[in-house]
């Protein structure tokens, strides 16, 4: 996108975070370093080892299934609820209503967590048609044989294009989509092509949706098994810390409003001025200027984290923050939430600390530690990077209102 002569702006947000739903919410827990991360609860299963979870509150799945007609939930695994209702109020921010305005859209989603549904569908069956003896076999037979009630929607539920077939119906659209895999690699190619159609004219508007949930054992144990997330039985994701026990996973979803900055009324504006990636992180490309605010994704394992402020300390930047301790690692929208954390960020002119960071990593690196602080900021960059070592880096340059870029 450098050096494109098509603008495109974020005129749109919306997500369902462990920090609450909406993302005024998520930013005031930023913001007063309120993390996300709980006690992990769960029906089904139980740890000694992986403790701590960032859980999105049955409070705030209510709320979000407010936003999807009880014909669809059916089909949705409780991610995809949160996806629909991250997009719908994205929709509210930016003033657009589909299938009303004359606009075109696109619609680019990315969805993770996908072992969820069919695990709890299980387990819940199982403990329905427990008695004192046991499992009744015959009442489990006649559920799953004559009241079908594993059968479709358990396939349905699991499908990696759920998200994009819900958003879909939820909003009545007709258009452009691609479904995305999860993680960093998703979201940024949902963002590449979303940003290339507003920019080759296909589109006036795109939807980028990421939402997941590891809130599974067989996905806990794969995380843990991959050393993504900690099994000492940590409940806090101390990031870029030399005392960090390791990850902890979380769930949610994000959504931004895409749209190209020259058919936005006069105001303030923030707008991608940058999309890269490459496998290695050290290989990465940075822009050849030192920007005002760096936002990193983090481990929360001192030498992951250590090598990563390796390459943080290229950027220089003048202030480095993290949202990972307030939501967990989140497999569905990691740029996502990333990315509304820093256009926050822009239009307060504030950043918000690292929560937990007491002893970082590279001490000379410009962490913000303890509270928030105000500061002139006119451009952000966005560093993510998975576990399995893809990293990808956006550019955001902030525009007041009566301000040339």
């Amino acid at each position: 996108m450098t050096g494109a002569t098509v603008r495109v702006a974020i005129a749109g947000s919306g997500c369902v975070l462990p920090s609450g739903w909406g993302v005024q919410r998520f930013w005031s827990a930023a913001s007063e370093a309120r993390s996300g991360i709980a006690l992990l609860q769960s029906k089904l299963f139980h740890s000694e080892r992986v403790t701590a979870f960032g859980h999105v509150s049955d409070e705030d799945h209510q709320t979000s299934r407010q936003d999807v007609a009880q014909n669809l939930q059916r089909y949705c695994p409780p991610a995809v609820i949160w996806g629909v209702s991250a997009v719908r109020q994205a929709l509210v921010e930016a003033g657009l209503e589909p299938g009303n305005d004359g606009l075109r859209y696109g619609l680019y989603c990315c969805q993770g967590g996908y072992t969820h549904p069919s695990l709890a569908a299980y387990g819940e069956l199982l403990h329905e048609c427990r008695d004192e003896s046991g499992a009744d076999m015959r009442r489990l037979a006649q559920r799953v044989l004559r009241e079908r009630a594993l059968d479709p929607f358990l396939v349905l539920k699991s499908l990696s294009n759920g998200l994009l077939g819900v958003v879909s119906l939820a909003l009545k659209l007709e258009c452009e989509c691609n479904a995305y895999m999860q993680g960093v690699a998703g979201n940024l190619a949902a963002l590449r092509e979303a940003c290339a159609a507003l920019q080759s004219g296909r589109i006036d508007a795109a939807i980028v949706v990421g939402a997941g949930s590891e809130l599974d054992p067989l996905a806990l144990a794969a995380l843990a098994e991959a050393g993504v997330i900690s099994t000492d039985g940590s409940q806090t994701l101390r990031a870029f810390d030399r005392q960090g026990t390791g990850g902890i996973a979380g769930e949610g979803a994000a959504a931004l409003i895409l749209r190209r900055a020259d058919d936005l009324p006069d105001g303030p504006q923030t707008c991608l001025s940058g999309l890269t990636a490459h496998p290695r992180l050290g290989s990465l490309s940075l822009p050849d200027k030192q920007v005002d605010l760096l936002v990193s994704s983090a481990s929360g394992d001192p030498h992951k984290d250590t090598d990563l402020a390796r390459t943080l300390a290229r950027a220089g930047a003048s202030h480095i923050t993290s949202s990972v301790p307030v939501t967990g690692i989140l497999s569905g929208a990691p740029s996502l939430v990333d990315l509304i954390l820093s256009r926050h960020a822009l239009q307060a002119q504030r950043v918000p600390p690292i929560i937990g960071l007491q002893q970082p990593v590279e001490p000379q690196l410009p962490f913000v530690l303890g509270e928030g602080r105000d500061a002139v900021l006119r451009d952000c960059l966005i560093i993510n990077r998975d576990d399995n070592g893809f990293s990808a880096c956006y550019q955001l340059d902030y525009q007041a209102a009566g301000q040339p870029f």
